[in-house]
């Protein structure tokens, strides 16, 4: 059981999961911070938080299926961006929310025991990081229906989901590097 570790494993791969830089390469957007590398990250330090991932090994599961989607969407991306899988997208990404949520409950439990002073912080990013991700993607869905609205919105949701992935990956690493050991 190595905490400190897997907190630090979880922040890099936060930032993986969450934040998106695509670069435009002729006609092909290519994402240099792919999420699968996130979900790899995320199941690596599963094992590494002991007795707080008892009975939820599901978990370490889901975090490899979700690496091993997300790597097939980024190399459709790549080699065939013309083919259409933003259901199987957007089911990843609802999946992927929902994961995050809990693990950010195994993150309250270790803040409880080992950095109290970050309990109230992870605790509220939870909170935000939920309705910020769902606001994004409900908004990003309906702008097919109403351009301008939607767009509108989406744009002010992505904005604001961004600025939170950013400052939860800082947390994490805060997090981490406040764990003793």
């Amino acid at each position: 059981m190595d905490i400190k570790k897997g907190i630090s494993y979880i922040a890099i791969g936060f930032l993986f999961t969450l934040v998106n830089i695509n670069l435009k390469l002729n006609s092909t957007t290519l994402n240099i911070t792919p999420d699968f590398i996130g979900w790899i990250l995320i199941f690596f330090a599963f094992d590494r938080l002991g007795h707080y991932t008892e009975n939820k090994a599901y978990l370490k599961w889901i975090a490899l299926i979700l690496a091993i989607l997300t790597g097939v969407i980024w190399v459709y991306g790549i080699m065939k961006p013309e083919f259409d899988i933003d259901i199987v997208k957007t089911i990843v990404s609802f999946v992927s929310v929902g994961y995050m949520f809990l693990l950010f409950n195994i993150l309250e439990k270790i803040a409880k025991d080992h950095a109290p002073t970050f309990e109230k912080n992870i605790s509220m990013l939870k909170i935000i990081n939920l309705v910020l991700y769902i606001g994004f993607f409900v908004t990003a869905m309906l702008t097919t229906r109403d351009q301008q609205t939607f767009a509108m919105l989406a744009f002010v949701f992505g904005t604001a989901t961004l600025i939170s992935a950013i400052v939860t990956a800082v947390t994490l690493i805060r997090f981490g590097i406040a764990i003793e050991g």
